[in-house]
């Protein structure tokens, strides 16, 4: 019998200046993702802001569910899908996350990915990542999906063309009652 279990995307927009100024120019409802393995969808891991008050300074960081800037902008929209694979491939994407997770220092926000966006040129660095460079890598990695652009191409919203994703919720983060899992 094979034992199957989920991974977790979640797609936000969070409301400050910046995500409010990649919004109007992709008119895209979320202009950022974030990836999980917590049943309990509460702890997710993408690349962002490091220093909340300056947003130029960025890296790999984990984020808690209404807290931190989610909880400074509780207005934050949020939608979470799961993807069902199966054990070995739950490994694989935790044992790909476990290097970002071990030496988050080490990896630092690709600025220069989003000029190539705006000139359709990809820029990509092995340490540095945009939020969907980071969760288009892991998926890659581990063979759940592989988009048909460079990495430092895709957006959050491409996440939805990923096949058999489930949505779990849809609406204000403020509302997500985080579930009780083991």
């Amino acid at each position: 019998m094979i034992v199957m279990k989920e991974i977790y995307i979640m797609l936000t927009q969070v409301g400050t200046l910046v995500s409010k100024s990649i919004r109007l120019y992709t008119k895209a409802k979320y202009n950022h993702v974030s990836l999980g393995v917590d049943p309990n969808l509460r702890i997710f891991y993408s690349f962002a802001r490091r220093i909340r008050y300056f947003p130029l300074i960025g890296g790999f960081i984990t984020e808690v569910v209404n807290e931190g800037i989610f909880k400074e902008y509780p207005q934050t929209e949020c939608a979470i899908y799961a993807k069902r694979v199966d054990n070995a491939t739950y490994n694989r994407v935790c044992a790909s996350l476990e290097k970002y997770i071990s030496n988050p220092g080490k990896y630092h926000y690709n600025l220069m990915a989003l000029v190539g966006f705006l000139i359709n040129r990809p820029f990509s660095s092995r340490n540095n990542n945009t939020c969907a460079e980071f969760v288009a890598k892991i998926l890659d990695e581990s063979g759940i999906y592989t988009f048909n652009k460079p990495f430092s191409l895709v957006r959050p919203d491409d996440m939805l063309s990923i096949p058999n994703i489930n949505l779990l919720y849809e609406g204000l983060m403020v509302n997500l009652e985080p579930r009780s899992v083991g």
